[in-house]
């Protein structure tokens, strides 16, 4: 698996380090990732809504990280996520990222997160691609 610079710096954000997720590569335009539901993630007695928004988000971002230019970041325009299951402390989620459309300002993207082969949650997310700062 190969990082580039922008990935390196998405996965040390503190929060995304926090949040325990581990960048599995790319496969045939999609981002695979996984974490583990720590104990600091959880509540209620599962892992928080919270978290997997962030984690969501986090997933787009690499996703279409290849196919931005140097000068260009993408900013988070639009999140809509379904929670469809509960998540017990201590499992493991993978996540699934992919690029539905890329256009010069904006890209829409798809995540799905399974837990032992059940989808436990998706987003629809659409960034803005603006320049880097």
């Amino acid at each position: 698996m190969t990082l580039n610079a922008r990935d390196e710096r998405v996965l040390a954000v503190p929060l995304n380090r926090h949040l325990g997720l581990t960048f599995d590569g790319r496969e045939g335009g999609v981002a695979f990732a996984h974490f583990v539901v720590a104990p600091e993630l959880v509540a209620f007695s599962v892992l928080h809504g919270g978290a997997m928004y962030a984690v969501f988000d986090v997933m787009g971002l690499l996703a279409l990280s290849p196919l931005l230019a140097d000068d260009q970041h993408a900013a988070t325009h639009d999140l809509h996520s379904q929670m469809m299951r509960t998540t017990a402390p201590g499992a493991t989620v993978h996540l699934a990222a992919r690029v539905l459309r890329h256009g010069r300002t904006l890209a829409f993207l798809d995540v799905q997160a399974e837990v032992d082969g059940k989808v436990v949650a998706t987003a629809h997310i659409t960034k803005s691609i603006v320049a880097n700062r």
